[in-house]
């Protein structure tokens, strides 16, 4: 997925029920500049919204039961979800 940062907790429940059981979601962009892992204080405040709904999307992701999810930093952050 790259898709608006801010949206992609908003595609989760479609992408569950398009993604193959054996499928592979790779979302980019998750460390968003390296702001995603400061502090929500230390994040410049017209970007809060978006630092807020990516640690909500990563916390799903790391959380759903039925997946299985790698963070790699790579670049700005790369999630693969099995």
């Amino acid at each position: 997925m790259d898709a608006a940062k801010g949206q992609y907790i908003n595609f989760m429940p479609d992408i569950m029920r398009l993604l193959a059981e054996d499928g592979l979601l790779i979302s980019d962009n998750v460390l968003q500049d390296g702001d995603v892992i400061e502090s929500r204080y230390a994040v410049v405040r017209r970007n809060r919204t978006i630092h807020s709904r990516m640690r909500e999307y990563l916390y799903t992701l790391t959380h759903h039961e039925q997946l299985t999810t790698s963070l790699l930093p790579l670049g700005d952050g790369v999630t693969l979800s099995v």
